[in-house]
């Protein structure tokens, strides 16, 4: 499988500030994956508003990060041809011949 370079974008947790609201820092990096069609199987791994959505399966380095309301995470945004999608599950992947990183990408909606 062919990887490309994408652009991620990681948003750090956001936090109260005198009482008001402040979203986290964002920041950029390259990463390269192969980008793949989402499988049925695939999809169904994502949460339930998310499943009629356009879908990859990306496979490369580094790891991409899904949202967790227990570690206090944002979710990575991935730019494909364009188009931003939101990382909605992942899976580590160490077989001892290529280790790698999978992940679950769904676009986001248009605002």
């Amino acid at each position: 499988m062919f990887r490309r370079a994408l652009t991620v974008t990681r948003t750090d947790p956001g936090q109260y500030v005198d009482g008001i609201w402040q979203e986290g820092a964002a920041s950029t990096f390259e990463g390269r994956y192969s980008v793949q069609p989402a499988s049925p199987d695939d999809m169904q791994r994502l949460p339930e508003g998310r499943r009629g959505r356009d879908a990859y399966t990306l496979y490369g380095e580094p790891a991409l990060r899904q949202a967790d309301a227990n570690a206090q995470t944002n979710a990575d945004r991935v730019e494909i041809d364009g188009a931003m999608f939101e990382v909605g599950a992942t899976q580590e992947w160490r077989n001892g011949i290529i280790p790698h990183h999978r992940a679950v990408v769904t676009r986001e909606p248009e605002q």
